[in-house]
Parts: C-alpha cells; structure tokens; sequence
C-alpha cells in the first residue's frame, strides 16, 4: 500500500512504517501524531486512485520522530573585476516522520 500526498507545497511517497523527512513542522512536537489530508495518489494491491486534486475519505497518520539540520549549502556570489563577492552559508530545517498508517475511511449511509 503506497500513498502519495502534499505536506508544506511539497510531494511525497508514503508507505506504512517508513520513515520520511518533510520540511520543519515547527508546532509539531516530538511524538506527537499528525493527520495527513491532501492525498494526491493511493496505491493498493495494483489498484491506482488518482486524486482531481485531492482523494476524499484516504488519510496518512504519521508520528513525528525528530527535528534535525540538513548538510550546509554554501551560496558564493561574485561579480568579476569589481571587488565584490558574497558568501553565505545556509542550513535546511527538517522533520523525521514515521507513517504509522494509510486509512481509508468508508462513508456511512449513501
């Protein structure tokens, strides 16, 4: 069963009981469970269901591990033959999620 959903105007592939890094969920506290909703793709068994932008009723719950840095990108600007350079140094904040289950919730009634 694979999902793949939008978190913080990004795409990503969800199977249960993989980890996965989002971009920082500052709220979001160590341990604490999030609720996934904008469901693009849900994959089960061979059967493909595409979203028209979103699944309704197919969520992704997930359990956040941890907070971490990624590796430093360095931006170096120059402008020749002037004197001008500028070098800056810039590290992307992270998430660890665990998905801890991909629920598809059945309607009641019609």
């Amino acid at each position: 069963m694979k999902a793949c959903f939008e978190a913080l105007g990004n795409q990503f592939v969800a199977r249960k009981e993989k980890d996965l890094y989002i971009p920082f969920l500052k709220l979001e506290k160590i341990g604490q469970q999030i609720l996934f909703q904008k469901i693009i793709l849900f994959l089960n068994n061979g059967k493909v269901k595409i979203g028209r932008p979103y699944l309704k009723n197919i969520y992704i719950l997930a359990e956040v591990i941890g907070h971490r840095k990624e590796k430093k990108i360095i931006v170096f600007k120059k402008k020749r033959r002037k004197g001008y350079k500028l070098k800056k140094g810039h590290r992307q904040k992270m998430t660890k999620i665990k998905i801890i289950s991909i629920v598809k919730k059945i309607r009641h009634g019609t």
